[in-house]
């Protein structure tokens, strides 16, 4: 899906913890899972996730918290999703939308900072319609989807930022890097706080790096 070096989509096998059809985009000859091999994490240059459109949509940002918590919770599941590959784009796609994803600009980026945007699937470009100019042509989610592979190429678009984000081990800690929260974000609940200590060990990025996020036996993920 790119000019020099093609990029494969392919589905890896299912790993505990991830609930969404997920996707990873490399170029040929490289293996999503050789890294994995000496206790490292899987890389890739894009991820995306499968989500139904009443679970996710772009939409609900806007509506009540209820919504805007489910909302989060998707950009959450594609963030987790990119910092576990060391990548820094990622999609979501639902029945109705394709949504891209960039985590920020920073070699290091910032935890949560995600920037969005989103193409209909119904958008589509007149057939046989030699009069149209390139700059009228609207934009689909195909070619939204070659563009976002075309940024994480082997030779990145000028302007743009390199497809690998340096996440490092989880004891690098790199996750307290982060912004304060934007005002619409709903704070979390009581219940949702204890989840979230209970299945990863900690609430806020800021918080101290726990024995959960270490591996089995201390292993530094990324140091072979």
């Amino acid at each position: 899906m790119s000019s020099t070096r093609p990029l494969h989509l392919s589905v890896p096998p299912k790993t505990a913890g991830m609930n969404d059809l997920l996707f990873v985009a490399n170029a040929a000859g490289e293996s999503a899972t050789a890294a994995a091999m000496f206790g490292g994490k899987p890389t890739a240059r894009v991820v995306g996730i499968v989500r139904s459109f009443d679970r996710f949509n772009t939409g609900m940002r806007v509506e009540g918290n209820i919504k805007r918590v489910e909302y989060l919770r998707g950009l959450s599941a594609i963030h987790h999703a990119m910092r576990e590959h060391g990548c820094r784009y990622g999609f979501i796609l639902t029945e109705i939308e394709l949504v891209l994803v960039r985590n920020g600009t920073a070699n290091t980026p910032f935890f949560g900072d995600l920037e969005v945007t989103s193409v209909q699937l119904a958008a589509s470009a007149p057939e046989g319609d030699a009069s149209t100019l390139p700059h009228e042509t609207p934009l689909t989610a195909c070619l939204a989807l070659w563009g976002l592979c075309q940024l994480a190429a082997d030779d990145t678009p000028t302007g743009h930022s390199h497809w690998r984000a340096e996440i490092g081990a989880p004891a690098e800690g790199t996750r307290r890097k982060a912004q304060p929260r934007d005002s619409w974000i709903p704070q979390p609940q009581l219940a949702e706080k204890r989840e979230a200590k209970r299945s990863r060990g900690w609430v806020w990025p800021e918080d101290a790096i726990g024995r959960k996020e270490l591996g089995k036996r201390g292993v530094r993920y990324g140091v072979v």
